[in-house]
């Protein structure tokens, strides 16, 4: 049997690499009301780029307010979309510690790390809102104040904090066991 298995691998390893797997399937797309405020700003983002982008190269004439608008656009859909993110638990972790370390060491590790994520985002929150309460300038090219965009940052930074909260809830219910069988899910899907 050991010697049928050598063979194959042997076989198989001569072959060209095949990237397609065709029993794989794909998750579909499932649409929570949560994303429809990333989704917003992304549509938005996109008319202003392509609005910058046809009065530059077709008019020869691009407005100036499309690239301060088209920055700070950028920058909620980086926050915001980090909602989305810690909420669906999709942030990237080195999940290469986890699978060598006993349950028990994972599971307190995973605490830590949902702690430590909870502390940060509500400290960040903490300094955008200090960031936005000393901030008494307007946007160059529309007369909008800078302060709205720290506010909201600070409003995702608690979204944040909420859903981590959340995520450390849940992994404090779960045994040992089960959050290192999700872990090893989440990193090998079957």
């Amino acid at each position: 049997m050991d010697n049928q298995q050598t063979q194959k691998r042997a076989k198989e390893s001569s072959l060209p690499l095949d990237l397609i797997d065709e029993n794989q399937v794909e998750d579909s797309f499932k649409f929570n009301l949560a994303d429809l405020p990333v989704m917003l700003f992304f549509w938005m983002l996109i008319i202003v780029v392509f609005w910058q982008f046809f009065t530059r190269y077709v008019l020869n004439d691009s407005p100036g307010w499309t690239e301060e608008i088209a920055r700070y656009l950028l920058i909620m859909v980086g926050f915001i979309g980090s909602i989305t993110a810690v909420r669906k638990g999709s942030h990237i972790f080195l999940e290469f510690i986890y699978r060598y370390l006993p349950a028990g060491l994972t599971k307190g590790l995973v605490m830590f790390a949902d702690v430590t994520c909870v502390i940060f985002y509500a400290y960040c929150a903490h300094l955008s809102f200090q960031v936005a309460m000393r901030l008494h300038q307007t946007l160059v090219s529309i007369p909008v104040p800078k302060s709205y965009i720290y506010w909201t940052i600070g409003v995702c930074f608690i979204l944040m904090a909420c859903h981590s909260l959340l995520w450390l809830i849940k992994h404090c219910r779960q045994s040992s066991d089960e959050l290192v069988s999700h872990i090893n899910d989440q990193i090998v899907p079957d």
